[in-house]
């Protein structure tokens, strides 16, 4: 991870999911989880999903991340992010990355990523 996660986050992998406890930190003004922490998730999400399929060796960047909030999460919560690459070509690859908030779906994301050498 990045110096810039390690200050929303720090985000915890495992087992295919890449996880952070909602803090007060992470609110927003109407106290329920700030959009830009459930993007920078999904973001990070994809990348790392990208990087294990394609190569650990590879880099991967954001071409096009397209994020849908469903229902606010609050903190407190567990937040988890888990991604399905839909397909991995030569230097792009697509992925439909979920958030869940203890369990229940906030958010979906469609994600288009460049795989670097």
């Amino acid at each position: 991870m990045s110096a810039f996660t390690d200050l929303v986050g720090p985000f915890e992998p495992g087992d295919g999911v890449l996880r952070v406890r909602a803090e007060e930190r992470h609110a927003n003004d109407n106290g329920t989880v700030h959009g830009g922490l459930l993007a920078t998730l999904c973001d990070n999400a994809v990348g790392a999903a990208v990087r294990a399929e394609a190569d650990e060796l590879s880099a991967a960047a954001t071409v096009s991340l397209t994020v849908d909030y469903l229902a606010p999460a609050r903190p407190g919560e567990l937040l988890e992010a888990r991604t399905e690459i839909e397909k991995l070509g030569g230097r792009l690859a697509f992925a439909d990355c979920s958030i869940t908030a203890d369990g229940r779906e906030v958010v979906r994301a469609r994600a288009v990523f460049s795989v670097l050498d």
